[in-house]
């Protein structure tokens, strides 16, 4: 019986045969614009280390977390705000 077997199409050769009859369409792809390089000079990160009361470290921590940001950030915007109110 094995020899009267026919043997059949692999799925490797009908996926062929199927894709091999199907039409191809275009497809449009958008591509957005290069975005421009930063032309101004930014500020090179430096270290900074201070000592802080431990309850106001924790704040600031449960704040960046809570916010989703990153304690340098927070520090950052800080300063920022108050040494442009002076």
């Amino acid at each position: 019986m094995t020899g009267d077997r026919k043997k059949g199409v692999s799925i490797g050769a009908a996926m062929k045969q199927r894709m091999g009859s199907q039409e191809e369409t275009p497809v449009q792809v958008h591509v957005p614009d290069p975005v421009p390089l930063k032309t101004e000079e930014t500020d090179v990160l430096e270290s900074f280390n201070t000592r802080l009361p431990r309850s106001l470290q924790r704040r600031l921590k449960v704040y960046a977390a809570e916010e989703g940001v990153k304690i340098q950030d927070v520090v950052q915007r800080a300063l920022e705000e108050h040494l442009g109110m002076i």
